[in-house]
């Protein structure tokens, strides 16, 4: 595996992030999608109260609660069908479900469908970034993790510097979080 990452195998550990989710109402921005649809799966798993899953893509909110439902799991799983650049639908979705922590994996990810697209991944992955960030710090979250990509560590083509940037800014813009 170390061969394949380039980099060294890290340890997860367990009892640390069931301790940051148990107990916990949570939110997760782009729930429907590969990365975020496995957030989902170990935060019910690790014992949240609650979770709401936001999405924009029907289909994949749809496809993300029908499988949690499987689990059978204690927590209140709900979803909604949201846009992150939709900044007045994210701030009152974020003020009714008042979430203790967010987990930010919504973006645009697919390299040579944004270099077609360059203002999706701008209006996506960073004025749709500010709009989760500035909703979570409205209703006072406990936690902001934002998702990126390798493709941020070295820039290159649209989509690599919109989550560049995303985690540059948002990393200023969350540290009252």
């Amino acid at each position: 595996v170390d061969d394949l990452l380039l980099r060294p195998s890290v340890t997860i550990d367990y009892r640390r992030l069931e301790k940051f989710v148990a107990g916990k109402s949570i939110v997760v921005t782009g729930g429907g999608g590969s990365i975020g649809s496995e957030i989902c799966e170990r935060i019910v798993a690790f014992g949240a109260v609650r979770l709401l899953v936001i999405e924009n893509s029907e289909p994949a909110l749809h496809a993300v609660l029908e499988q949690l439902a499987s689990r059978e799991a204690a927590a209140e799983i709900s979803g909604h069908i949201a846009d992150i650049r939709d900044r007045s639908v994210i701030f009152d979705v974020f003020t009714r479900y008042r979430p203790d922590v967010v987990f930010h994996a919504a973006a645009h990810k697919h390299v040579p469908l944004l270099e077609d697209h360059p203002c999706e991944a701008v209006t996506t992955n960073i004025v749709g970034t500010r709009n989760v960030v500035d909703a979570a710090a409205a209703v006072d979250v406990e936690r902001f993790v934002f998702i990126s990509t390798d493709q941020a560590a070295r820039p290159s083509r649209v989509m690599g510097p919109s989550k560049w940037q995303c985690a540059r800014r948002g990393a200023a813009m969350s540290e009252g979080l």
